[in-house]
């Protein structure tokens, strides 16, 4: 099942944010999302996962599209459900970098 959101496309393993790099502070992202959350199934992997980690999966995809790094897959944003551990840390360390707010 998929729902279309604005510029967001929900599943029960993805959320798929187009041009998220326009989003740029911490807030605004938790605002994103949590509004998400509002209009969408239970069901859906933006409530399934901590909205703390999808912000943090989110400033590091802009960190890498602000430094022109894959500009082409860092302009939108997949916060997929399921994270191996090693990209979580990776971008917990990314997003303690993002001075963008």
């Amino acid at each position: 099942m998929m729902q279309y959101v604005d510029k967001a496309i929900l599943s029960e393993i993805n959320t798929h944010i187009e041009d998220s790099c326009q989003v740029k502070s911490k807030e605004a992202m938790r605002e994103y999302l949590e509004n998400l959350r509002d209009v969408s199934s239970d069901k859906m992997a933006v409530n399934q996962r901590d909205i703390d980690s999808m912000v943090c999966e989110w400033r590091s995809h802009n960190f890498f599209y602000n430094f022109h790094v894959f500009r082409n897959r860092t302009k939108d944003v997949d916060l997929e459900l399921k994270q191996p551990w090693w990209r979580e840390w990776f971008c917990r360390a990314v997003s303690f970098f993002y001075f963008w707010d």
